[in-house]
């Protein structure tokens, strides 16, 4: 009797959960625990593809900005160069008109040689060429060329002739106006009087 008493005991107490062994809430809370952690590392890595994509996109965009620029700077320079040669070939259509004009001989020819002029205009002005205004105003040195200084009675500094006619492309100058420029008698005297009275005080100086 005693011996199955002791055997009762013992198999109670084995089948008592031990202290040490964690329990259901604890376990829980551990996989919880791991399970947040878990997504905090895939929400990590989901910002650093974001953050990449979008590093990505921004260089695309840049670089697709860079092509277009470069194609447009390519089609506005062969554009630029074709049209100044045009202005050429407009110079010499309107020489050729004046002259004929002058002798008025073969007046088919002047006519047909008018009517190219003026196709060749529309396509200028259609292409946004536009004519340097220069003759009664100011000298502008952006706008215009000056190849001589002239005396006249006109304010200093006025345009005062047009040697060869400048052009502009959408704001832009395509061709300078080369002019020639009003010099007053009075301003050229003082100019000159400066320069002497400078030259003067240069010798004696020296």
């Amino acid at each position: 009797m005693g011996e199955k008493k002791r055997h009762l005991v013992t198999e109670t107490v084995e089948a008592q959960p031990s202290s040490k062994e964690p329990s259901k809430e604890e376990d829980v809370e551990k996989r919880l625990k791991e399970a947040i952690e878990e997504l905090e590392k895939e929400k990590a890595k989901s910002a650093d593809y974001l953050r990449r994509l979008q590093y990505l996109q921004a260089d695309f965009e840049n670089y697709r900005k860079r092509v277009e620029k470069e194609m447009s700077d390519n089609r506005q320079f062969g554009n630029q160069r074709l049209l100044s040669d045009l202005i050429v070939v407009n110079d010499e259509l309107e020489l050729a008109l004046r002259e004929a004009g002058e002798s008025k001989e073969n007046p088919t020819i002047t006519e047909g040689v008018g009517m190219v002029h003026k196709r060749l205009q529309t396509l200028l002005s259609r292409e946004g060429v536009e004519k340097i205004q220069s003759i009664g105003s100011k000298f502008n040195p952006d706008l215009h060329e000056a190849a001589l200084r002239v005396e006249s009675d006109e304010e200093e500094g006025t345009i005062v002739e047009e040697v060869r006619q400048g052009y502009t492309l959408r704001g832009k100058v395509l061709r300078p106006s080369i002019v020639k420029v009003a010099e007053n008698s009075v301003g050229r005297e003082s100019k000159s009087e400066k320069r002497d009275l400078e030259e003067r005080e240069d010798n004696e100086q020296a």
